[in-house]
């Protein structure tokens, strides 16, 4: 029987509808492509991207720009972004800076999720306003008089970071060959997209602070707009300069610096600057975040204001060097991000007495040595555990040594606002998540956090956040657990499943539609619903679906069919999505054990009977419906129930007859020993009556 209930639903995965139109999710884009026709894509039914004709003189580090037209506007100048699928996109930024107005800014028009033929896959597309008078490095070189610098450059950017900072957006994009101008006439200077990638990700290191340069791209974190002042007295630099800031010097070289001497002699160096500029490049450019100037500063040094910003130490330094892997070293966040770079050098460096004697004689800061000594004699007596391994003692050492400094653990390294895009693209690397898992579940950040100086509003957030993140990584249900912190973390990611990567799913409403043409592409015998797809669910679903997650998580197979069908049916009732004919087939396919969870064979031939039908329809609420009706399974239940009442009559009836034979027998054979015992009697008392009566006579 349970073969026979199986055969139905496999039936009708494998068969398509034949009343349904044909089946590809309704994406005319891609229908064009695989036509061999590159039409132009339309966004939001207003404007049409010409995937033949690119534009490189805007391209993005992260995305390609190509020719657009707002069908609405034929006049307005557009032009589209498409972004690297394998990026998060800046979600927030985009809903916070459409309608901005903001002049110095190439400001974001609509974008969507479409698919793009030249990587053959979905992605995201940005419309922009178009610059007509093209990026400021046309030719490679920028040249404006000191005099005119203040008023056509710093002013009006100046203010674009002012409105921004008032929306609660760091741009985090701001370099020399991101600047652009606005008008055919290049008058009108503007800040380029910093919507296409995670913030700071397509930074150079020289425009970013040293504490966020200390981190892969990806775990730059979100920043502020003093940051963004940062990276604007950088670009300044080199636009004064007419060179890249700091190109006299790698990378590696250009943190050392920053950490030795100080961002700013790192980055000007020997070189002349206007006089007029030194007082606002040393403000904007300030290593102790708290003291370095924001667009508020830089608005008073417009109007006139003296500022006379301090230029406070990179950071501790020692007299004499300390010598580690065969390099010396005088600054103490430097060290530290070596020790994390070398992590079993880096612990046994720092137990050696020679470290702790350094700390004390040549960087003079007993209260550092002796807070690093406890956390040494600690590990030491938690040798073999967690806490006194060799990667955790490392991690709590460094974030003594550089509190202002990114969180590094493992070689994992990230500010405290950009774990989730380091999250994300550590994952997408490695395909690994232990490490994330691991600093989620050891609260590593929370050493960070105790580290602080200062009390900033945001730290309490982000620990809260971690904490809620610590919770969600605990349960270990579908739709928690790491994927589900993954999309916590990462609003802007597109869902993780092997089943959908290539749709590049944003949002909950391309879920079903998504699924429904990977119906055509997917091995249909794994399941349509997996531990990713969940957890995205779970995170961009604002509905109560705890009821449909429980039964997903039943043990049972049965249980777990239905909470699959049920979730699923869910979302396309309460979203109004269209018919998924190819998906309702692939659902079919797995309805087996849910079948035999019916008792009568009768109900569940009328469950296979009909399953074909409403696959046809491509409705899963119906389906659902016919799986679990309320009625039919009260029916069941109660049919099940008679069914095993008269049995168990049935049984007893046999048993009594069976008992009252058996009775009968036992009486008769007592019987017939009886009889058999009076007949031997008998027949032994005539032989002696007759010997008796022979010898009378």
């Amino acid at each position: 029987m349970a073969e026979t209930a199986t055969q139905a639903p496999e039936a009708a995965a494998e068969a398509p509808p034949q009343d349904a139109p044909p089946q590809g999710g309704g994406d005319p884009n891609a229908d064009a492509a695989a036509g061999g026709a590159l039409r132009p894509l339309l966004i939001k039914e207003r404007f049409a991207v010409d995937p033949t004709t690119p534009l490189p003189d805007l391209d993005s580090p992260s995305a390609k720009a190509f020719m657009a037209e707002d069908r609405r506007d034929i006049d307005r100048p557009v032009f589209a972004l498409i972004c690297n699928p394998g990026l998060p996109t800046r979600m927030g930024a985009m809903t916070s800076l459409r309608g901005s107005g903001i002049k110095a800014l190439v400001g974001i028009l609509e974008w969507d999720v479409a698919y793009w033929p030249q990587i053959r896959q979905r992605t995201m597309i940005l419309i922009l306003e178009r610059p007509l008078g093209g990026r400021v490095l046309q030719d490679g070189k920028f040249r404006i008089s000191e005099y005119d610098l203040p008023r056509k450059v710093i002013e009006p950017l100046a203010g674009a970071l002012q409105e921004m900072a008032s929306i609660g957006v760091a741009h985090r994009a701001i370099r020399r060959d991101n600047l652009f101008f606005m008008d055919a006439a290049r008058q009108l200077i503007a800040f380029g997209e910093c919507y296409s990638s995670p913030p700071g990700y397509d930074q150079p290191p020289v425009y970013e602070p040293a504490e966020r340069a200390m981190t892969p791209p990806a775990g730059r974190g979100v920043g502020n707009s003093r940051d963004d002042a940062y990276a604007f007295a950088v670009s300044i630099v080199g636009l004064v300069l007419d060179k890249e800031p700091g190109s006299h010097l790698d990378s590696e070289q250009m943190q050392a610096q920053k950490l030795e001497t100080g961002s700013y002699a790192a980055i000007t160096g020997n070189e002349n600057l206007p006089l007029s500029l030194l007082e606002p490049l040393r403000g904007m450019m300030g290593d102790d975040p708290a003291q370095r100037w924001g667009p508020e500063e830089i608005d008073l040094w417009l109007s006139g204001r003296k500022m006379s910003p301090q230029q406070k130490k990179a950071g501790k330094r020692g007299q004499n060097p300390f010598t580690f892997m065969g390099r010396q070293y005088h600054s103490v966040r430097q060290l530290a991000d070596a020790f994390c770079k070398h992590i079993p050098e880096g612990a046994k460096a720092m137990r050696d007495d020679t470290f702790d004697t350094w700390l004390r004689r040549s960087v003079e800061d007993p209260n550092l040595a002796n807070a690093i000594k406890n956390v040494l004699d600690v590990a030491k007596a938690q040798t073999g555990t967690f806490a006194g391994s060799d990667e955790m003692t490392v991690t709590r050492v460094s974030i003594l040594m550089d509190p202002m400094g990114p969180i590094r653990y493992k070689g994992f390294s990230f500010m405290v606002d950009g774990f989730g895009p380091a999250f994300a693209m550590d994952l997408l690397r490695t395909g690994d998540p232990q490490i994330p898992a691991e600093i989620i579940a050891k609260d590593i950040p929370d050493v960070w956090f105790q580290a602080q100086l200062t009390y900033a509003p945001e730290a309490s957030i982000h620990q809260k956040n971690f904490s809620q993140l610590k919770i969600v990584l605990n349960n270990k249900d579908p739709g928690f657990g790491i994927e589900r912190c993954l999309y916590e973390s990462n609003p802007s990611l597109p869902c993780q499943s092997t089943l959908l990567l290539q749709e590049y799913v944003l949002e909950i409403e391309h879920l079903l539609p998504a699924l429904d043409r990977a119906a055509n592409t997917q091995d249909i015998k794994s399941k349509p619903l997996d531990r990713h797809m969940a957890a995205f669910i779970t995170a961009r679903f604002k509905e109560d679906i705890s009821p449909h997650m429980r039964a997903l998580a039943s043990e049972n197979p049965d249980t777990q069919t239905i909470g699959m069908l049920s979730l699923l049916a869910f979302i396309q009732w309460k979203l109004r999505v269209e018919p998924v004919y190819g998906l309702a087939s692939w659902v079919g396919g797995h309805l087996g054990p849910a079948i035999n969870a019916y008792h009568s064979r009768t109900t569940r031939k009328e469950i296979e009977r009909e399953i074909p039908r409403l696959v046809r329809r491509g409705s899963l609420p119906e389906l659902f419906d016919l799986m679990d009706n309320a009625d039919r399974r009260r029916e069941d239940i109660e049919g099940f129930g008679d069914a095993v009442a008269e049995f168990a009559a049935a049984e007893l009836e046999i048993q009594d007859i069976e008992g009252r034979g058996e009775e009968q027998l036992t009486k008769a054979e007592r019987t017939g020993q009886q009889a058999a015992a009076m007949g031997a009697i008998l027949v032994t008392m005539s032989i002696v009556l007759i010997l008796f009566m022979v010898r009378v006579f």
